[in-house]
């Protein structure tokens, strides 16, 4: 509802200043009014969820997984007269391929919405007038607040050739872009210096979401487009996690969802350290889910942003827990030092890497038509040698693109590799 949504935007403002115990006594009894809620209206916890003295507390209750939402019926984790219709619905794939769809009921996601607006601000390169274009791989429908000329938003629908992305961007002329990863390197690449040239002339600002973006992609993106690039961390399933104001710092939405780092053995980690990241939406009513397992590794930064918010900041490390080949001696190579090589190897445009059951790696190249094929594939197999810093057994192909997902992502490293898997209490 947009009247509720634009309540919700000072309140969203604000929240992000404070004191940090003033946010975990806010967070205690948000968690709290959650956790009660779940316990008595939820089948899946009903009766079983506790309150919590700290926030600390929560790591006492058992972590739900993709694993869990696919084998267990999703209406037994949906509230009590709940008319999912009147609901957002959501839906994703991992890489199974098997769906895991849900609710968010309105308010929440009104809430979200309303946080959203915040992350455009951070930047200080937003306006609400300005023009934005918008890569997406489907149709987003056109908001009401758009008739006022606020927050305009012209969808660009990656399921077309690249060549009209282009005609339509140059035409829409937008301040800010925002899209997929795999699709604005698609664009740097495809753009010629004439069209890149015309683009910047409006463009102040471009947003990533959905995957993984790692430093040598923001390098390409930054140098491509001219402007800086600034990143956000969601999930169908929890909505937006962190935002990244103007100094780079990603700041988590801690207003709305509580988050913790695990270690291998499901103990919580201090901030600094290094581990998977679990996420509890504690504003959610229609379905809730508590301590769910996203699959992603990353690390709270221990060190608080000089741009004076008191949401603490993260940083994801190497992507999904399972987007990582595993070699013969137990190593695993994650997606960015694939994403590396295809950066800077010479006549590489993309890469994407595949590793079956069996333990077979095979690395798909996708040339950029500057160096002979040969050449391409030769260059590449050495530097991943070098980049690994031992021999990796693997097979390369060549290939026309890089694969993408049902939701329109691009999939870099994808591991069917049963030690690969068995780590991963997420998927």
């Amino acid at each position: 509802m947009l009247l509720r949504e634009m309540a919700y935007v000072p309140v969203t403002l604000l929240r992000q200043y404070g004191s940090r115990a003033a946010l975990r006594r806010f967070q205690l009894r948000r968690l709290n009014r959650f956790l009660a809620h779940a316990n008595a209206n939820v089948p899946y916890y009903r009766g079983t969820l506790p309150q919590l003295a700290s926030t600390a507390d929560l790591a006492r209750v058992p972590l739900v997984t993709k694993a869990i939402m696919r084998a267990t019926p999703n209406r037994e984790f949906v509230a009590d007269g709940v008319d999912t219709d009147a609901c957002v619905a959501w839906s994703s794939s991992g890489t199974t391929g098997q769906r895991i769809s849900g609710w968010h009921d309105m308010h929440a996601h009104d809430h979200h919405m309303a946080a959203c607006v915040r992350r455009f601000f951070a930047t200080r390169r937003y306006l609400p007038t300005d023009r934005l274009a918008h890569l997406k791989p489907f149709p987003m429908p056109p908001r009401l607040v758009e008739k006022a000329g606020l927050f305009r938003r012209h969808v660009i629908l990656t399921t077309t050739p690249p060549a009209e992305w282009i005609t339509g961007l140059l035409a829409y002329r937008p301040k800010v872009l925002i899209g997929y990863p795999v699709h604005l390197r698609e664009l740097v690449r495809t753009m010629t210096d004439a069209q890149r040239a015309a683009l910047r002339e409006h463009l102040r600002l471009v947003l990533t979401e959905s995957e993984l973006l790692v430093p040598a992609c923001r390098a390409l993106l930054e140098e491509g487009f001219g402007v800086p690039v600034r990143d956000e961390y969601s999930a169908y399933e929890t909505l937006n996690i962190y935002f990244e104001c103007h100094l780079g710092g990603r700041h988590l939405a801690e207003d709305r969802v509580y988050v913790e780092i695990l270690g291998e053995d499901g103990t919580v980690l201090p901030d600094g350290a290094e581990g998977q990241v679990v996420v509890t939406a504690f504003d959610e009513r229609a379905m809730p889910l508590v301590r769910y397992a996203l699959g992603d590794i990353g690390t709270i930064d221990a060190e608080p942003c000089r741009c004076g918010r008191r949401f603490r900041t993260m940083t994801l490390t190497s992507g999904r827990m399972n987007d990582a080949v595993v070699l013969p001696d137990g190593r695993k190579l994650f997606g960015d030092l694939f994403l590396g090589v295809a950066m800077h190897e010479p006549g590489v445009a993309e890469m994407y890497v595949r590793q079956d059951a069996a333990g077979t790696i095979r690395v798909f190249v996708v040339p950029d038509g500057s160096l002979p094929a040969d050449a391409v594939v030769a260059g590449t197999q050495r530097t991943l040698q070098e980049r690994a810093g031992a021999a990796i057994p693997l097979q390369l192909h060549l290939s026309d693109r890089i694969p993408l997902t049902a939701g329109g992502k691009g999939q870099l490293v994808v591991s069917e590799y049963a030690p690969a898997l068995a780590v991963n209490r997420a998927d």
